[in-house]
C-alpha cells in the first residue's frame, strides 16, 4: 500500500514531468491559459496547483460539485478568483454572459476551452467571431461523446451541431485510447458507490449475489461493470443495441437477453446508453420490474431522460428525501420505479458523489491529455482543421502515456524518445520494450 505522501509525490512528479515535456514539444508560450469545465474531485486540486498561472478559470460540474462541496470550497480557498462554482450550463447558453466571462478571466491572453459536457458549445461560434476573443482563441477540447453530439432530446446542443460555423479547431478526446483506459475503472467505481448507497439507504440492503442485475449498454463503462460483477461471480443480464456486441456477449456465455426481458427480470439496472432512451421509448416503462432500482451511469437528463419523463407525466416523484439517496417514482399505472440519486429530478452517476471519483491512476493521464491538447492547439506544429471535429492526435496520447509509464510503471519504458523529426513536426514512431 502506497502511503498518501508518497502517492502525492508520484502524482506531482507525473504532472510536472508531463507538463515540462508537453511545453517542450509544443513550444508553449508562457501566457497561454485554459478555461476548464471539470468534475469536482479531490485529485483535481493537485493537478491545478501544477498548472500555476496556466489556469484562467475552472467551472466545477454541478453533478459532482453539489455532493463534494468541501472540495469546491478547498479549490476556492487555494485558487482564489479562478473557481466559478455558481456558473451553470444555463448561464453559458447566454452569449453575452459567456463573452464577458471569457474576457474577464483571460485578460487578453491566448486561451483554449477544455471541458466535459459541451457547456461552451452554444456560444462557441460567438466566441470564435468576437473581435477581442476570436484572435486569442486557439480552439476547443471536449472530453465526452455527449458533449460532441448533444443530448438526444435536442435541448442541449453539442459541438457537432456548430463545428461547421467555427473557424477554430475542435478536438474530441471521447474516443482517445487514454479515455478508454480511464473508462475501465469507472464501472467498478459505480458499483462500489452503488453498494455503499444501498447499504446506507433504509430498506435497501441488497445482497448483489441474490439480486437480479441488468446492464443496458456495453460500451467501455458497461464492460467495466460486467467485468467487475463477473469477478464477484455475478452473472447479470446484458443488452446492447449493437447486434455485434450482443453476438459477442452471447458467444462468451453472458446472459444476453432482449431489452424487455432484462427490464422485467432485473431488480437493479445499470443504464449506460448515453441517450434519453426511456424518454424516447416511454412504453418501456411498463416492462420495468415493480420497485426496481435504476442506476444512471452518466446523468439523468442524457442517460434516461428523467426530466422529460417527469414533464410528460410518465413518472411522478413520490419520495425524494435528500437523506435517502434512492428516489421513488410512480407511473400512471402506479408501478413504482426507484432511481439512485434521482431525487433532484435529473439523476446522476453514483461515482460522482465519491470524493475521488473513480480513484483511478488513469485519470491523471486524462487530466494531462486535456493540458497537452490545449498546448497542441496553440502550437505551430498543429495539423488540425477548423470547421470539423478532430480526434485526439495519437502522438499527443503517446507523449502522455509514455510519461505516465515512466512514473508509475518504470519497467515498461520507451527506449526511443523521438517526438520531432527534422522538420520540427511531431513524430508518430515509438519503440517500446519491457525492461
Amino acid at each position: 500500500m502506497i502511503e498518501p505522501d508518497q502517492q502525492e509525490h508520484l502524482h506531482r512528479t507525473f504532472y510536472n514531468q508531463a507538463i515540462a515535456r508537453v511545453n517542450e514539444v509544443c513550444n508553449t508560450s508562457d501566457d497561454l491559459c485554459f478555461i476548464y469545465v471539470q468534475h469536482a474531485f479531490s485529485p483535481l486540486i493537485l493537478h491545478i496547483s501544477c498548472l500555476r498561472s496556466r489556469l484562467a478559470a475552472l467551472i466545477p460540474k454541478a453533478s459532482s460539485s453539489k455532493s463534494n462541496r468541501h472540495i469546491v470550497k478547498q479549490l476556492e480557498n487555494e485558487f482564489p478568483r479562478r473557481i466559478y462554482a455558481d456558473i451553470t450550463r444555463d448561464h453559458l447558453r447566454n452569449t453575452d454572459f459567456t463573452l464577458n466571462l471569457l474576457k474577464h478571466v483571460t485578460e487578453g491572453r491566448p486561451f483554449a476551452i477544455l471541458e466535459y459536457g459541451g457547456y461552451f458549445a452554444p456560444s462557441a461560434e460567438a466566441i470564435a467571431n468576437d473581435p477581442a476573443l476570436g484572435p486569442k482563441l486557439v480552439g476547443f477540447v471536449e472530453g465526452t461523446e455527449n458533449g460532441i453530439k448533444g443530448s438526444d432530446d435536442g435541448a442541449t446542443i453539442g459541438y457537432e451541431q456548430v463545428a461547421h460555423k467555427i473557424n477554430k479547431p475542435i478536438i474530441s478526446k471521447s474516443k482517445s485510447r487514454i479515455k478508454k483506459i480511464m473508462d475501465r475503472d469507472i464501472g467498478p467505481a459505480i458499483i462500489d458507490s452503488c453498494n455503499n448507497i444501498l447499504h446506507n439507504s433504509s430498506g435497501n440492503n441488497k445482497d448483489n449475489k441474490k439480486t437480479s442485475i441488468g446492464i443496458i449498454g456495453l460500451g467501455s463503462i458497461g464492460k467495466g461493470l460486467l467485468r467487475h460483477l463477473n469477478s464477484d461471480n455475478i452473472q447479470p443480464f446484458v443488452f446492447d443495441l449493437d447486434l455485434a456486441v450482443m453476438a459477442e456477449l452471447a458467444h462468451c456465455k453472458h446472459k444476453a437477453v432482449p431489452l424487455d426481458a432484462l427490464l422485467s427480470k432485473s431488480d437493479l439496472i445499470f443504464l449506460n446508453t448515453g441517450s434519453c432512451f426511456l424518454a424516447q421509448q416511454p412504453e418501456l416503462l411498463k416492462h420495468i420490474k415493480d420497485n426496481a432500482i435504476l442506476v444512471l451511469c452518466t446523468s439523468g437528463d442524457v442517460e434516461a431522460g428523467i426530466p422529460q419523463l417527469i414533464a410528460s407525466k410518465r413518472i411522478e416523484l413520490v419520495n425524494g428525501d435528500v437523506n435517502n439517496q434512492i428516489a421513488t417514482y410512480k407511473t400512471p399505472a402506479n408501478k413504482r420505479i426507484r432511481i439512485m440519486l434521482g431525487g433532484d429530478g435529473i439523476g446522476q452517476a453514483p461515482n460522482l458523489v465519491v470524493e475521488t471519483g473513480s480513484g483511478s491512476l488513469a485519470n491523471l493521464m486524462s487530466d494531462m491529455e486535456f493540458y497537452a491538447l490545449g498546448c497542441y492547439l496553440a502550437s505551430n506544429k498543429t495539423e488540425l482543421h477548423a470547421g470539423c471535429i478532430n480526434d485526439s492526435p495519437a502522438e499527443i496520447q503517446n507523449l502522455i502515456i509514455e510519461q505516465w509509464l515512466r512514473v508509475f510503471h518504470s519497467k515498461c519504458i520507451n527506449t526511443h524518445q523521438n517526438y520531432t523529426d527534422n522538420s520540427g513536426a511531431i513524430s508518430r514512431q515509438q519503440t517500446w520494450v519491457s525492461s
